[in-house]
C-alpha cells in the first residue's frame, strides 16, 4: 500500500478545509469589492486644527476655556484680563502623593512665575475659588489647570502629575501665547 491510500481520509479532509478557506475568502472578497461606494476622503489641508480638545488631548470634545464671570475670584480675572496666563493647583494637604505635586508646583512656579501667575489650594479651601472650578468641569482633586491668557485651558490634569511633565506643559503653554 501507498503512502496516499493509508492517508486517505487526512488527505480528503486537508482538502476540504483548504477549499473552505478559499470558498471563505472569495466571499468576502467579493463582499467588499460590492460594498464599496467609491467614494474618497477628503484631504486634510495644513490649516486644519486636529487638536479641537487642547483641555482634553481628545480629538472631538469642543475647545474648554474660562471665561472670568462675576463668580470668578479676582486674583484669577486680573491676569486673564491682562492676558497673563494662570497655573492652578488643587492639592489634598497631607497626602504624599499630592504634598510631592505641591513641590514640584513651587519649583515650575520658581521657573516661570514671572510669565504667568499661580495658585496652589488646598481641597477644603476650594470654595474661594468661585466658579472656576465649575468651569473647568473638575469636582476632585489633585488638578492641575494651565490656563493661557485669552482663558483658554491649554491642559487639564486630574490625578498626579510629575515635575517633567507639569514644567514641560506649562512653558508649552506660555511659549503658545
Amino acid at each position: 500500500m501507498g503512502i496516499v491510500s493509508r492517508n486517505r481520509s487526512f488527505l480528503i479532509a486537508v482538502v476540504l478545509i483548504l477549499v473552505c478557506g478559499v470558498a471563505i475568502l472569495g466571499g468576502v472578497t467579493a463582499i467588499r469589492v460590492l460594498a464599496q461606494d467609491g467614494t474618497t476622503t477628503a484631504p486634510v489641508t495644513a490649516d486644519t486644527n486636529m487638536n479641537t480638545a487642547g483641555s482634553y488631548g481628545i480629538t472631538g470634545y469642543s475647545e474648554l476655556t474660562l471665561e472670568p464671570t462675576e463668580d470668578t475670584p479676582d486674583f484669577i480675572a486680573k491676569p486673564l484680563e491682562k492676558q497673563r496666563g494662570v497655573i492652578l493647583l488643587v492639592y489634598v494637604r497631607g497626602a504624599s502623593a499630592d504634598e510631592e505635586m505641591l513641590a514640584n508646583f513651587n519649583r515650575v512656579k520658581s521657573i516661570y512665575q514671572s510669565q504667568a501667575s499661580f495658585f496652589n489650594f488646598e481641597a477644603r479651601k476650594v470654595k474661594e475659588l468661585g466658579d472656576v472650578l465649575t468651569q473647568l468641569k473638575v469636582n476632585a482633586p489633585p488638578m492641575l489647570a494651565v490656563i493661557e491668557g485669552d482663558g483658554t485651558v491649554a491642559q487639564l490634569y486630574t490625578g498626579w502629575v510629575g515635575q517633567k511633565v507639569m514644567e514641560q506643559v506649562v512653558g508649552n503653554a506660555l511659549r503658545a501665547q
